[in-house]
């Protein structure tokens, strides 16, 4: 156990140092606050995807985010949507700690940080919100199902009393920036339009793999693709006789957080979709982790008596695919 742990915070210094090196290299003093921003996003994204999963699987997605051209591109730019990721995955993660736990201060934290959310870009004020009452529900729903009368009541009355503190806490947090909303309602729409249209849904669904310039390389879009269609058979399975909450919690946020792009005038739009990336990159985590399973599993296969080595082999190869990746992405950028 200590050597895992060990082995668990040599990776993550790792993986913050790649993330700083990404977004500080040449960089001008102007970029230096959105740099630390985004090398901030991948600590989160890495807590908040160790908390829904597990520590491997968070390595890879923190680890994707640190290299990716999309994130990396607004963390050198003076923007505030690079301060959405950032909001989003520390919102998550106090706000499925205290899920997790019953801990209200966990509320307390998530909704200053949702609070502050409110301060940053457009889509933030319309559609965020909608993710923490999707996972709501079906949390709810899950407690109704697998508890007990007893455990269930219990469950609820945490559950509402945290809710009503994180919701109470966001609001007085966003009280300024709402009045000034009130008053000045038309500064907030001019980059979207009225209605969705095909066209717009198409072209930002796209642009991870097919519009212009895919957002992400094509060896990693074809994991997203992976990652993203097995989360979703399991999420349809439904095991437990209800849709799992950290599927429906993921899935909320990919197509809420893609809402801006669907309506934006000029689809695909990557800096009004940013907000969706950190479900992007654990998608794609998740789809990586299948396929080196899937693996691992044949060599044992082929060689059951190989199964240590099995484990070595698999976990090579993946460390050479991922220095591929992070190689490919410097390339892109820096090129």
């Amino acid at each position: 156990m200590l050597k895992t742990k060990k082995q668990e915070l040599t990776i993550f210094i790792i993986i913050v140092g790649v993330a700083a090196f990404f977004r500080l290299y040449q960089i001008d003093a102007l970029g230096i606050f959105s740099a630390t921003i985004g090398i901030l996003t991948v600590i989160g994204l890495y807590l908040l995807a160790k908390e829904l999963f597990e520590w491997r699987l968070a390595v890879i997605a923190s680890y994707l985010a640190a290299i990716s051209f999309w994130h990396v591109n607004f963390s050198r730019i003076t923007s505030n949507e690079i301060i959405i990721p950032f909001i989003l995955v520390c919102a998550f993660y106090f706000l499925w700690k205290g899920l997790k736990h019953g801990h209200l201060l966990n509320f307390v934290i998530a909704g200053v940080f949702g609070g502050l959310g409110f301060y940053t870009y457009i889509p933030y004020y319309c559609i965020a919100p909608f993710i923490a009452m999707a996972l709501f529900i079906n949390y709810w729903w899950y407690l109704k199902r697998d508890f007990d009368h007893a455990k269930y009541e219990h469950a609820k009355t945490k559950l509402l009393q945290g809710f009503v503190i994180l919701a109470l806490t966001a609001f007085v947090i966003s009280l300024p920036i709402g009045i000034y909303f009130w008053q000045h309602q038309g500064e907030f729409f001019s980059r979207t339009s009225d209605s969705l249209s095909i066209v717009g849904i198409i072209k930002t669904l796209g642009m991870f793999n097919f519009s212009g310039s895919p957002i992400l390389p094509w060896p990693v879009g074809v994991f997203f693709v992976i990652g993203f269609i097995n989360e979703l058979i399991h999420w349809l399975k439904r095991k437990h006789g209800h849709f799992s909450t950290v599927h429906t919690f993921m899935f909320a946020w990919f197509f809420v957080m893609l809402i801006p792009g669907f309506l934006s005038t000029g689809a695909p739009d990557a800096l009004l979709t940013i907000g969706a990336l950190p479900a992007v990159m654990i998608f794609t985590a998740r789809g990586i982790w299948w396929f080196f399973d899937k693996l691992s599993s044949w060599y044992k296969t082929n060689d059951p008596h190989s199964i240590h080595e099995a484990h070595a082999v698999t976990a090579l190869v993946m460390i050479v695919f991922l220095f591929s990746i992070g190689f490919m992405e410097y390339w892109r950028y820096f090129k």
